[in-house]
């Protein structure tokens, strides 16, 4: 019991140490800090906080071109400025207060007459001082200058952002791609190609919708057979005496085989990415049914021949006469039609049959190249400039489409909106005859030979890769 109690003792004694020990700790901690007046009211002296003023995110000064003068080349510009539109002023404003902005002149200048212009391009790049910082090129000028190394790869320059903005032409940008290189650039839009113009008169004379064009092609059932069979139906002797009074169809031959190769998907040169060289294509499957189209057509006697000693534009004063109910051509030569009695329509040319076939015109028209050897930082100022120069107008950016000229010049709307549209849209595409020197369409057709009477597609098919592979040949051999 005693040891008991010193037990009881010690342990008492024990807890009242650490329970001191616990109430000095406390005394010893720091009172927790009660706010003053001025702190709770953001030492205003009870008035509202000031909020901290953000720092300001300086504006970058305007990229300095330093002064460079910009010539854009062509073979047809007079030096004269025609301001005659609020549009046009508004543009002129734009553009003075971004050569100010920028530091640079920019001036589009005629170079020489179109026969001596692709000279003056290649002569002046060798030299190292090109005639101009931006050449204006017609397609058939572009192929020996890049095969000669004389174009910049624009494509490269950072200020064009790989042509990705949509005020550029994409299809020109895609048919001057080679092995990742693009030379050629337009900010212009395609203009109305290769299409069929047909005789609304004629059609109800012969038992059909006037408007039956349109609504084959808005249906989807406008297809090569149909085209054919229609023909068929046009080409009539309205007296009965054994002689065709109107045709079905007339033509340029040449035009009437380039609209079927187009729309069946193909084209008479291909490029070769593995050679980096264009190739003839006029024996492939594709061009070879487009050329027998042709020759079928003309065999059946549903094609106006061509008169003896006429010029080859024919077929323009024999649709305007209405001696044929349609007629494939250009969209261009709606202006010989502008006068005429009859009533026109004007569609796409007809669907192929082949596997990459599509309804499509084909489109020509210039582009923009830069000359080889410029310093890479003045390339790109260059580019830079005239990507602000083609820009919109500020004011203009959602503006729609200018279709005036488009509807004075037809007897419809529905050939504007069903098929001019989708034309300036860009359905369609640019041919790679081009891009060889000397290649034409007309051997396609047997042009220089007869034409497409008593002869067979693979005949023509043979000749005229005869001639393809012979100007290709000598084009790389240089």
């Amino acid at each position: 019991m005693k040891n008991f109690r010193k037990l009881f003792t010690v342990v008492l004694m024990l807890a009242l140490i650490v329970a001191s020990l616990a109430a000095c700790g406390k005394k010893e901690e720091a009172p927790e800090a009660t706010p003053t007046p001025a702190e709770t009211t953001g030492g205003n002296g009870g008035e509202e906080p000031e909020e901290e003023e953000a720092t300001p995110t300086p504006t970058p000064a305007p990229r300095d071109l330093n002064g460079i003068d910009i010539v854009v080349g062509d073979w047809w510009s007079t030096g004269e400025e025609v301001i005659e539109t609020q549009k046009q002023e508004d543009q002129k404003a734009y553009r003075d207060k971004l050569q100010a902005d920028h530091n640079f002149t920019l001036t589009q200048s005629n170079l020489g007459a179109w026969g001596e212009y692709a000279e003056i391009f290649i002569t002046s790049t060798m030299s190292g001082d090109p005639a101009a910082d931006i050449f204006i090129m017609d397609q058939a000028m572009v192929p020996e200058p890049i095969k000669q190394g004389l174009m910049y790869p624009v494509g490269d320059l950072p200020s064009f952002n790989g042509f990705t903005d949509e005020k550029w032409n994409q299809g020109i940008k895609d048919t001057y791609t080679m092995n990742d290189k693009t030379y050629a650039f337009s900010e212009e839009d395609d203009t109305p190609g290769l299409g069929v113009f047909w005789n609304k008169r004629l059609f109800e004379e012969a038992g059909l919708d006037p408007e039956l064009l349109y609504d084959l092609q808005a249906n989807g059932e406008w297809t090569w057979d149909k085209f054919h069979e229609l023909a068929k139906t046009l080409t009539r002797d309205t007296n009965s005496d054994g002689v065709t009074d109107t045709y079905g169809i007339t033509c340029w031959q040449r035009e009437i085989v380039k609209a079927a190769v187009f729309s069946n998907g193909t084209d008479y040169v291909r490029f070769n990415e593995e050679t980096g060289r264009y190739e003839n294509n006029q024996k492939s499957d594709e061009v070879l049914a487009a050329i027998q189209l042709a020759v079928t057509l003309y065999d059946e006697g549903l094609i106006l021949p061509q008169p003896e000693d006429a010029v080859y534009t024919f077929f323009v004063d024999a649709f305007k006469t209405s001696q044929a109910a349609m007629l494939p051509a250009e969209w261009y030569r709606h202006t010989e039609f502008q006068e005429m009695e009859d009533d026109w329509g004007f569609v796409f040319f007809p669907v192929g049959p082949g596997p990459n076939a599509k309804m499509q015109t084909m489109y020509v028209g210039n582009v923009r190249v830069m000359p080889a050897g410029l310093d890479a930082q003045y390339a790109d100022d260059v580019a830079f400039a005239y990507d602000k120069w083609v820009a919109a107008v500020p004011g203009y950016e959602d503006e729609e489409m200018d279709l005036t000229y488009y509807y004075s010049q037809v007897r419809d709307p529905r050939a504007v909106e069903e098929t001019i549209i989708p034309m300036l849209q860009g359905q369609g595409t640019r041919s790679l005859v081009y891009m060889v020197p000397g290649l034409s369409f007309k051997h396609g057709s047997n042009e220089d030979n007869g034409g497409l009477g008593d002869v067979s597609a693979i005949e023509i098919a043979e000749a005229a890769s005869a001639i393809y592979d012979g100007i290709i040949n000598d084009f790389y051999a240089d």
